[in-house]
């Protein structure tokens, strides 16, 4: 909860706080559930992996100017587990 007496840096400091945690538990539950389970969003010429998605979604959300720190950490931490990754293209071999 926000207090309107609380300085402006403490709030900014504590999105990044937000943010920051949002996308180090994204980028560890993304990396579980990819090991542990065969998701894919795929047909015989295009592969979707999970940060294209994340990446589609981010720029739903610029488009629409939804602001929430939290979502924006989730979605960076989603995009940057699958970057991290060997095989990341998006056309299938």
């Amino acid at each position: 909860m926000r207090n309107l007496n609380t300085p402006v840096h403490v709030l900014l400091t504590m999105e990044f706080a937000y943010y920051s945690l949002a996308i180090v538990a994204a980028f560890a539950f993304t990396r579980w559930v990819t090991e542990n389970f065969k998701f894919h969003v795929r047909n015989k010429s295009i592969w979707l992996h999970h940060w294209i998605i994340a990446a589609i979604v981010m720029i739903v959300m610029l488009t629409i100017k939804i602001e929430s720190e939290i979502a924006w950490g989730v979605l960076t931490g989603v995009a940057l587990e699958g970057l991290g990754r060997k095989n990341w293209s998006i056309l299938r071999k």
